[in-house]
């Protein structure tokens, strides 16, 4: 796969040294070739201010997983990041190419750094996915990947996760005060209070000791249970829900909103009337509302990559 010189010195030169990518374990690739991304571009103009990448890392207990990082593509400049965590289990649920192109892409369009993991189980990865264990972990290990980006603005990072993607959320929350606000969108409070019987068999597979002690492994991975061990006492919450949602019902995301208002944490609650689990029938009203609350809390302003 050959691409112009100037591509690849792009890649050279957003980070720290030539060296980083061996040094720290991971790889760095672009994800699409150059002619089938310049034919992207006719249609989806905003791709012409952005570059994306896979990525394959080494996590913590040096499992391989593969993850994806999306950039503007001026390197001249510093930008605040943004960690996607995805929803479902396994390989069910991995952040698609349209997933990319349609949603996320469009935040690194705004001068985001946009990164995520696909998590240890998923297809073309090691290991096995765990709610709330080692899996969390494997965003944890993002960091390393974060900190060797010299376009990266590390004083302004942000967390967003949809669906199972709110575990892992208030999970990294218990881990590190890096993260300066967390948008939650769909995302359940207490796993226990679902109507889902099918997610009871994706517990016993996912949860590790669940079928010990369901209660007490529900409690260590359900985010509501995590908010008093949050470790950034000046976290922000922004919580997003349908309230036609009939994965994770909208009273999970006003138990948290209440919980994280009651803890004194700022918190906003935004109801996406008539909109489902994916609310990408409302997709435009829920990247503007997610685009304020970044600017507003994370100090940005002008920062659109156009």
């Amino acid at each position: 796969m050959r691409y112009p010189i100037h591509l690849l010195t792009l890649l050279f030169v957003i980070f720290t040294n030539a060296q980083s990518e061996k040094q720290n374990q991971y790889e760095i690739a672009y994800k699409y070739s150059f002619d089938n991304f310049e034919k992207m571009k006719t249609i989806h103009k905003h791709l012409n201010n952005i570059n994306i990448y896979d990525l394959k890392y080494n996590s913590f207990d040096n499992t391989k997983v593969k993850g994806f990082l999306i950039v503007p593509n001026n390197p001249q400049k510093k930008y605040p990041v943004l960690i996607f965590n995805r929803g479902g289990n396994g390989s069910y649920g991995m952040v698609s190419e349209p997933y990319i192109i349609k949603f996320l892409s469009r935040f690194a369009n705004e001068g985001f750094i946009v990164i995520g993991s696909q998590l240890r189980g998923s297809e073309g990865s090691e290991g096995i996915d765990d709610f709330g264990g080692k899996s969390s972990d494997d965003v944890l290990a993002l960091f390393k990947i974060i900190n060797d980006l010299k376009i990266a603005d590390t004083t302004k990072i942000a967390q967003m996760g949809w669906s199972r993607g709110g575990i892992t959320n208030f999970q990294l929350l218990k881990k590190t005060t890096k993260i300066k606000t967390t948008i939650n969108i769909a995302g359940p409070s207490d796993i226990l209070k679902t109507d889902r019987k099918e997610m009871f068999a994706v517990y016993r597979n996912r949860i590790k000791n669940y079928t010990i002690d369901s209660v007490f492994y529900s409690k260590r991975v359900s985010p509501i249970f995590q908010i008093d061990s949050i470790k950034n006492k000046t976290e922000s919450f922004l919580f997003l829900h349908g309230n036609k949602d009939d994965k994770v019902d909208v009273s999970n995301s006003y138990e948290l909103f209440e919980k994280t208002k009651k803890e004194k944490y700022k918190s906003k609650l935004v109801i996406i009337e008539n909109s489902d689990h994916s609310l990408f029938d409302q997709i435009e009203k829920v990247i503007q509302e997610i685009k304020n609350w970044l600017n507003s809390e994370l100090s940005i302003t002008n920062q659109n990559t156009e």
